[in-house]
């Protein structure tokens, strides 16, 4: 498994850069110059969202999804105090400038430090606005749209301040739970996987299903996401026998049976459908597939 399963899920809740003082015990993690981030909220077509967002390293991120499914193009950019240029291959180019409106925030440099004040401002992007999805799942076509810069610039401390960008973790659990279970599944030859888990807790018992897949594209990192949850009944696990039944609720089709066999390759029969935006269906099955099974619930 080359990216985390969570992936999509974790970017399209993506973490806003933030700097927050830590006392004065530690040495100065030195800046190498002015952090600008942008995040775009974009009119798309076929009732999907669309959200654009830049990092610290000027990579941006394009996400489109709805209840159940997502797609997230990475690539790099360009991005400035006046603006932002990405071309995401020939699926579409959004070059805009910025004309902040509203300052949401103003943080003047720490005491001992000097520099520019770092800001929090949203605005009006104004230019080319152009994507197409593959298969014309979706357009996104415009000369503007609303969103928010931010700006960290760098300032000069002395050696008894700290300043440090909080981080953002994606926390898994892995708890014996008898009757919980997770069950990856995947097929040689495809950047793609098939998960699925079964929780019984004390208060909630819940199955939930995930179908992922990876491309690299003309420059574009992308990632293809659909998921679901349903009753614990939709998941049958023994444990015990090392056995297990799926039938993930729709967009999902199909069902599929596992069989732990101590002396022979793991038996896994599956028709499972696991529709992408944008792409072909994964189907975990046939010459090449194969699946594990593992006594608990990996996801929170």
């Amino acid at each position: 498994m080359s990216r985390p399963l969570l992936l999509l899920a974790t970017i399209a809740i993506a973490a806003s850069l933030a700097i927050v003082p830590t006392g004065t015990a530690p040495a100065a993690s030195p800046e190498t110059g002015t952090i600008v981030s942008v995040e775009l909220k974009l009119k798309a077509t076929n009732g999907l969202r669309a959200q654009l967002e830049t990092s610290s390293d000027e990579m941006v991120t394009l996400t489109l999804g709805r209840e159940g499914q997502a797609v997230s193009y990475e690539t790099q950019g360009e991005v400035t105090e006046t603006g932002l240029k990405v071309r995401f291959g020939h699926l579409g180019l959004i070059d805009v400038t910025f004309d902040p409106t509203r300052t949401l925030s103003a943080t003047e440099p720490f005491e001992g430090c000097t520099g520019e004040p770092r800001t929090l401002r949203e605005g009006v992007f104004t230019g080319t606005i152009e994507f197409t999805g593959e298969r014309e799942y979706v357009r996104i076509e415009g000369l503007r749209a609303g969103g928010s810069m931010s700006v960290i610039s760098q300032w000069e401390c002395p050696e008894n301040v700290k300043l440090a960008p909080p981080g953002s973790t994606l926390r898994l659990s892995a708890r014996n739970l008898g009757k919980s279970a997770t069950l990856y599944a995947s097929k040689h030859h495809c950047s793609c996987l098939f998960a699925a888990g079964v929780h019984h807790g004390k208060k909630k018992q819940r199955s939930v299903f995930y179908g992922e897949k990876h491309e690299s594209r003309e420059g574009m990192e992308i990632g293809r996401l659909t998921f679901a949850s349903a009753g614990a009944s939709a998941f049958i696990v023994d444990n015990v026998a090392g056995t297990a039944t799926l039938r993930p609720p729709p967009p999902f089709s199909g069902h599929a049976t596992f069989r732990r066999r101590p002396h022979a390759p793991d038996l896994w029969r599956s028709t499972i459908r696991v529709p992408l935006l944008g792409a072909d269906p994964i189907r975990p099955n046939g010459p090449g597939s194969g699946a594990i099974l593992y006594p608990e619930y990996h996801f929170d």
